[in-house]
């Protein structure tokens, strides 16, 4: 069932994101910086410090994000790396299937997310939607982290 609070929550933080002119590519790098410090604040603690460890480099590079960008065939050998690691463990370990899941979201671009179609206009409530399956108490600390991305963005600017 859809929490028509979470969607209004979303619909905010996403007129929020649009409004602070916050590229794709910024959302996503700034997604990624969320997920390293879940990992490094202990927060996924469910899953294995080693299975852990597999995915920072990943996250490292969609932080990155220049190559991301700039480098198809990066992207694609990435995303199939993390995919085939997510195979091997979607019925063993489905929170770390789900997380690797979240990861592959770091290799997303702008062109890709208009080609899908979704409907909506960014990508950040999949993002949420995603972390949701592992940790369900996350909305209030996802919501923060990017209102806080967005008011120190508009210090700079």
């Amino acid at each position: 069932m859809i929490d028509s609070l979470e969607v209004k929550e979303f619909d905010r933080l996403e007129g929020a994101l649009i409004e602070a002119n916050v590229s794709f590519g910024e959302m996503t790098r700034q997604y990624a910086r969320y997920l390293l410090s879940l990992i490094d604040g202990g927060v996924l603690a469910t899953i294995s410090d080693s299975k852990l460890k597999t995915l920072i480099p990943y996250i490292e590079e969609g932080i990155l994000r220049e190559r991301i960008e700039n480098d198809g065939d990066l992207r694609k050998k990435l995303a199939i790396e993390l995919w085939e690691i997510e195979a091997q463990h979607r019925k063993s370990d489905e929170n770390f299937a789900n997380l690797i899941r979240c990861v592959i979201f770091c290799f997303g671009t702008e062109d890709r997310w208009i080609e899908e179609g979704t409907g909506d206009t960014t990508p950040i409530y999949l993002y949420f939607l995603g972390l949701k399956k592992i940790l369900p108490d996350i909305r209030q600390g996802f919501i923060k982290v990017f209102k806080d991305f967005i008011a120190d963005r508009r210090k700079i600017d």
